[in-house]
């Protein structure tokens, strides 16, 4: 586990440590940190979390792995991704902010 520390409000919470992930507050619902294999290795799969719930995953398609998608089923998510690599994580993040800042 690694316990994150929110830039935007102070709040505290933990995820699980592995390869690929980002994190959003879920006091706030700001984006907070991102750990990945970019440069090393591949960027997906890579987890998506609210706090410390795992909100999606960010993966290569089935029919087409030269393309990446995002599945987010809380928010009923199954979208192939239009950038690659490191890109398409950030289209991912822009995404997922979108998505949790209309939920309020």
């Amino acid at each position: 586990m690694i316990k994150i520390h929110c830039k935007n409000c102070a709040t505290e919470y933990e995820v699980e440590l592995c390869a690929n992930f980002m994190t959003f507050c879920p006091n706030c619902n700001s984006y907070n940190f991102m750990e990945c294999e970019y440069g090393y290795g591949p960027v997906a799969p890579c987890k998506i979390y609210h706090g410390d719930s795992e909100i999606g995953m960010i993966n290569y398609d089935t029919e087409d792995r030269m393309k990446y998608r995002i599945d987010m089923d809380s928010f009923n998510v199954h979208r192939i991704l239009n950038k690659r690599y490191l890109e398409a994580l950030h289209e991912s993040r822009d995404m997922v902010t979108d998505f949790l800042n209309s939920k309020e």
